[in-house]
């Protein structure tokens, strides 16, 4: 298996995570309002106050389904100095999303189902591709699906609109988009809840595996430190939606022994929460 490649069996469900690559994300972005006095003894940061961040995304391997959960930046180039898209410095890449779908033995006209946690940048821009000089879906035989709120809500103003709005312009004329209402189950064990805050209509995917569930939190979290602090969060978002979505959404992380899956963590970026007082704590999962 590629290195930047995890997979597990779980039950009926082969979990994969695959890492795009990381960089280096300045903190003044990634940790709105909290002084350096509280965050430096918490956080591992560079010489300039930059923290590690690296491009996660899931796909889900069901009897009869194949599952992408998030699309990571296709054929956006997030390394070219001329087009910053993200607020990422010194990225390194891998071979990227589709080449790690190789590895698995799963071609684009493979996925079925595609799963947003949300239309941030990174999380969107590989949803389709140029064929012929317009603009198509990536994984031809796919359904997209997200939130009815996130789908209104993109691009948000932080967000690079040159380059998001034409992944919804593509899918909405190719009509392979499902718009979502409150926490849903899009096939037998997969569900898309809602989990506001990072963006209007984020969204977190639950995999019942047969074996134990699986959740994909996409960027409830960015680091560590935020499940000890649950009002840590980047700049631009809903402090107070986000703070009660993470403590609706955590009990039921721990009640359930669920494996995680976060986008922005170090690769693999798999663990599972414990209650740690009044917060909580992040145990990674050997690889």
């Amino acid at each position: 298996m590629a290195d930047y490649v995890w997979t597990r069996q779980l039950g009926r469900a082969r979990i994969a995570v695959i890492t795009e690559g990381w960089g280096r994300w300045p903190l003044e972005r990634g940790l709105a309002g909290v002084p350096e006095e509280q965050w430096r003894p918490e956080v591992e940061a560079d010489h300039e106050d930059c923290i590690r961040l690296d491009l996660n995304v899931v796909h889900v391997a069901l009897p009869g389904a194949s599952i992408l959960l998030d699309t990571g930046f296709g054929e956006v180039d997030p390394t070219d100095p001329a087009r910053p898209v993200v607020g990422i410095r010194d990225i390194t890449m891998t071979p990227g999303v589709e080449a790690g779908l190789a590895t698995l033995g799963v071609r684009p006209a493979d996925v079925t189902h595609v799963l947003f946690s949300h239309l941030h940048g990174d999380h969107v821009f590989g949803a389709t591709r140029t064929v012929d000089g317009r603009r198509v879906p990536a994984f031809p035989r796919a359904r997209y699906y997200v939130t009815a709120a996130e789908w209104r809500a993109a691009p948000e103003q932080h967000q690079r609109a040159d380059l998001v709005q034409p992944q919804k312009d593509a899918l909405e004329a190719a009509g392979v988009v499902e718009l979502l209402d409150g926490e849903r189950e899009v096939l037998p064990g997969v569900r898309l809840i809602p989990a506001a805050g990072e963006s209007p209509g984020h969204a977190v995917v639950r995999v019942d595996t047969g074996d134990g569930i699986v959740y994909y939190l996409g960027d409830l979290f960015h680091q560590v430190a935020e499940f000890r602090h649950l009002d840590w969060m980047p700049r631009w978002r809903d402090r107070d939606t986000l703070v009660a979505t993470r403590q609706r959404l955590l009990p039921r992380f721990v009640a359930e022994r669920a494996l995680l899956v976060i986008a922005h963590l170090r690769f693999p970026a798999v663990g599972r929460v414990e209650p740690a007082g009044d917060a909580y704590r992040w145990v990674p999962v050997e690889e």
